[in-house]
């Protein structure tokens, strides 16, 4: 198993080309399963079920082949890193007392020009509305978060960089 410095490198981790294989895979030493089936071929959508039951729909747009009947694949990383972030600080927050009355998140994102378009640059931008809400309970919340319990933010820093910020509203 490579340390975390040889996986932090920018060669993939991952073989660059896809293997032919005459079995299904055995499911039995994975611990997370997802499910994808395309309902109608001539489109670009596909029907995912999550590894907890859930299900969702991902599409593109009508100008890369799809009908914007779901997210787009790379977009769901932004909201996988928004939602990630976001459970772990809210639960932290209840945690310290702190009177939180919302909570919005807004990612914004930079693109590669040319293929495959990753995103170059992620910012977080963590909106608090409460009641004399600590700054600092905020930026532990965040800190716990991004460095000990996000695995998206975990997974995401390794290939570009990711920001998060955050502002209090009373």
């Amino acid at each position: 198993m490579a340390s975390y410095e040889e996986s932090t490198q920018t060669t993939p981790l991952s073989p660059v080309e896809a293997s032919l294989i005459s079995e299904p895979v055995d499911p039995a030493p994975y611990q997370a399963i997802a499910h994808l089936a395309m309902p109608d071929v001539a489109g670009m959508a596909f029907d995912g079920i999550a590894p907890s039951g859930h299900t969702i729909t991902m599409d593109t747009d009508p100008d890369s082949g799809g009908r914007g009947k779901g997210a787009d694949p790379k977009s769901l990383l932004l909201l996988a890193l928004a939602s990630c972030t976001g459970m772990d600080v809210i639960s932290i927050m209840r945690k310290k007392r702190q009177e939180v009355t919302a909570y919005q998140i807004n990612v914004y994102a930079t693109e590669a020009v040319e293929h495959p378009k990753i995103y170059t640059y992620i910012l977080a931008e963590h909106v608090i509305t409460g009641h004399n809400i600590d700054p600092k309970a905020v930026a532990r919340a965040l800190e716990l978060s991004i460095t000990k319990y996000c695995p998206v933010h975990a997974l995401l820093s390794r290939a570009t960089r990711v920001e998060h910020v955050y502002r209090i509203l009373d």
